[in-house]
């Protein structure tokens, strides 16, 4: 038996991919080998210098010290120099060979390897290192001088340098003769040139007259089509918010059932449930700001204090596996550094939104960074103008990278829905929702960029001035029916019909449910006619059949007094943008709130 087919020889490996380290280990623990495992280069070398490996198998890319790193290490310690090293790479680049060599690489094992060829590698690795300790026989290899050192290059080295040399000439022969080409091409182009030069100088003048003339009419079709296509979006995402609102209705109501009513929740439990709770809730929302990038904020929007720099933490968090985990798999290192400033001031305005954004701005700028690189998100006060021109505090979020940045064509049209430079991989919406984020919550939007140095954008919200909190006055003024009612719930969904009569339930309230148009109007016209009228139906706008209209037709026939909340999925794209449909008393979008629901049947009952 070979010295190299000797059971129970200590193999050092160094790879920080959990899979690639466990098929190392697999492989050459069957042929009898023991194996141990680091995670990177300098918990490597801590294991080395502790017990001395027969053989190191290292990768090359490598966090916090690289495969080069480590062998360079290993070669310059007197009590392991003779080590053998086998690194692990793609070869992707010849100057890695080179690279390896200058470290004293005794091998390579290049991806993706079989098991019978790791095998020959390293039992011929491990033969080399026995027969070469003193002076190499003669023709089994080559000492050569290299950057001031000695090199011993083996059979199977030259084998990769002979490959790497032959590729080297044919590069060159081909360098010389697209050399040739050129010279010609130049020539041919400096005389193509010296003719259309004079035509350009006549065109030139008449173009510049043109130009002037049309730039006008240009920026205002440019207004016309982005209005176009936000229209257009609008009216796609409309269908789609009807399914996804209708689906996700009784997560929510269920979710906030759970939150008010079970005091025993644990803290976990309760912290997960207000995770979901906000997913939904960005959820909801999504689709119908959809067809709102440019539209002005309404002035009861729903905007709350919030705190900048816990939002960011929150979503440096929720993308990590974006900006670290994938490109690591890829051999890319990605940088992710914070930068907050404690007395940041807080901003009011829709926290989903404001994270969205932030989401937005980290994935572009991982997309900016394909071979790796640096991101810093930053937040600072400061001084800008305001409304009337009066310097006022805002707070700024910062989004800076090291990636490939803007040329000016690019910049100047990154705002633009639709607008993409990814291919079929983006949708070219990020940026304009950013956008459309900015305007609905007055705050500026900058953008900084150069094509090869990286961009910054920068959003300035206005600070709040200190005044009592929206939710705080909401839970001030919140009310709730003062007795229990009679409630009428009519839906096409019978999930979310169960889902909505246990949260009516849990209220204290008598429901009754009924599938379809049909069927909510045959129950409440029976209830007329006995001793228990409903006091309060609930009817869904968009149903098969007989629709949430017709329905309300239906009931004011019967009963004109009575009272009566729409329901829809499509939220406020269904009708004219503030008013609500003829004889409807309420409008309310889905998914519902408990809150919404308890409002909604307080006004009507005790009003009446």
């Amino acid at each position: 038996m070979s010295p190299a087919n000797q059971p129970g020889l200590d193999v050092l490996i160094a790879e920080d991919s959990p899979t690639q380290a466990q098929r190392l280990r697999y492989i050459l623990e069957e042929h009898g080998y023991r194996v141990t495992a680091a995670t990177n280069g300098r918990l490597a070398l801590e294991a080395a210098r502790k017990k001395k490996p027969g053989l190191l198998i290292s990768d090359v890319v490598m966090p916090e010290m690289t495969g080069y790193e480590l062998c360079a290490q290993i070669k310059s310690d007197a009590a392991l120099c003779d080590v053998p090293v086998i690194l692990v790479t793609t070869l992707s680049d010849p100057h890695d060979v080179i690279r390896g060599l200058e470290c004293r690489a005794d091998n390579f094992i290049l991806k993706p390897y079989e098991a019978d060829h790791l095998m020959r590698r390293v039992q011929f690795v491990l033969v080399n290192s026995r027969m070469y300790e003193g002076e190499p026989a003669p023709g089994m290899g080559l000492e050569i001088l290299f950057r001031g050192q000695k090199h011993f290059i083996t059979a199977d080295r030259l084998q990769i340098l002979n490959l790497l040399l032959s590729t080297y000439e044919a590069a060159m022969q081909r360098n010389k003769e697209l050399s040739t080409t050129r010279d010609a091409l130049r020539q041919t182009n400096e005389e193509l040139q010296s003719l259309t030069h004079e035509l350009e100088d006549r065109v030139l003048l008449r173009t510049q007259e043109l130009e002037n003339s049309n730039e006008a009419l240009r920026q205002a079709q440019r207004a016309l089509v982005q209005q176009e296509r936000l229209s257009a979006l609008g009216q796609m995402s409309s269908g789609i918010a009807h399914d996804i609102n209708n689906a996700i209705s009784p997560i929510a109501l269920y979710t906030e059932a759970l939150l008010e009513r079970e005091p025993g929740l644990s803290d976990r439990a309760r912290k997960q449930l207000a995770s979901i709770q906000r997913a939904i809730d960005d959820v909801a929302q999504t689709v119908s700001r959809m067809r709102e990038f440019y539209r002005p904020r309404e002035q009861d929007a729903d905007f709350l204090p919030i705190d900048l720099n816990e939002l960011v933490t929150q979503v440096v968090d929720l993308t990590r596996a974006r900006w670290g985990d994938l490109p690591q798999q890829r051999g890319v290192m990605i940088e992710l550094r914070k930068a907050l400033d404690p007395e940041l001031a807080r901003v009011r305005g829709a926290e989903n939104e404001i994270r969205d954004a932030l989401t937005n701005l980290i994935f572009n700028a991982v997309d900016a960074m394909p071979e790796g690189g640096a991101i810093e998100v930053r937040s600072s006060m400061h001084a800008a103008s305001g409304v009337e021109g009066a310097s006022i505090p805002h707070a700024c979020i910062e989004v800076r990278d090291s990636g490939t940045g803007m040329d000016e064509e690019t910049r100047r049209r990154c705002l633009e829905p639709f607008f993409t430079t990814k291919g079929e991989r983006g949708t070219g919406l990020g940026l304009a929702m950013v956008y459309g984020m900015a305007q609905r919550h007055s705050a500026r939007l900058e953008i900084d960029s150069e094509r090869g140095s990286g961009t910054t954008i920068r959003l300035l919200f206005p600070s709040l001035v200190a005044s009592p909190a929206r939710d705080e006055l909401r839970a001030a003024h919140e009310t709730q029916p003062s007795r229990s009612l009679r409630i009428l719930i009519i839906d096409d969904d019978a999930v979310l019909l169960e889902s909505l009569r246990q949260a009516l339930i849990g209220e204290g309230h008598d429901v009754t449910t009924a599938i379809g148009g049909k069927a909510g109007i045959d129950a409440f016209s029976e209830a007329e006619l006995s001793s228990l009228p409903f006091d309060v139906v609930f009817t869904d706008l968009g149903m098969p059949y007989v629709d949430g209209r017709q329905v309300v037709q239906s009931i004011r026939s019967v009963a004109p007094n009575a009272r009566i909340v729409l329901l829809t999925g499509w939220g406020q794209l269904s009708m004219s943008d503030n008013d609500p449909p003829p004889q409807v008393d309420r409008l309310l979008s889905k998914p519902p709130r408990l809150r919404e629901l308890r409002q909604v049947l307080a006004e009507l009952t005790d009003a009446a």
